[in-house]
């Protein structure tokens, strides 16, 4: 209700006009820029050196980091895949099996004499 007023609308369209013009002249200021700049760089440094000491404190406490979850994790999708594999070739030799025990006992039954 109150943006629909005519008055608030124009105090609206200033306030956007007089940050556009603001925005502006920081951008297009060298001084301004080149702090900025130095600003994000020292944040993203600070962002590292935190999360190295995160790292290490975990390490000490024996907490495993995100990373060594993912790590894991892969190494359990490779072992599935290996046991899977195991499974198959268990599976194929159990087929196999009845009919080499089959051939066997008739193979020793016929050199057998019988009495």
């Amino acid at each position: 209700m109150l943006r629909e007023k005519p008055v608030f609308k124009r105090m609206i369209a200033t306030g956007e006009e007089q940050m556009s013009k603001l925005a502006s002249q920081l951008l297009s200021n060298e001084r301004f820029m080149s702090a900025l700049q130095k600003t994000v760089s020292a944040a993203l440094d600070a962002k590292g050196t935190m999360e190295k000491g995160v790292q290490t404190a975990l390490a000490a406490m024996n907490i495993p980091t995100a990373g060594d979850v993912k790590k894991l994790e892969g190494k359990i999708e490779e072992l599935e895949k290996v046991f899977e594999g195991l499974s198959a070739k268990i599976a194929e030799l159990q087929k196999k099996e009845p009919t080499s025990q089959a051939e066997r006992t008739s193979a020793s039954s016929a050199g057998t004499p019988s009495t």
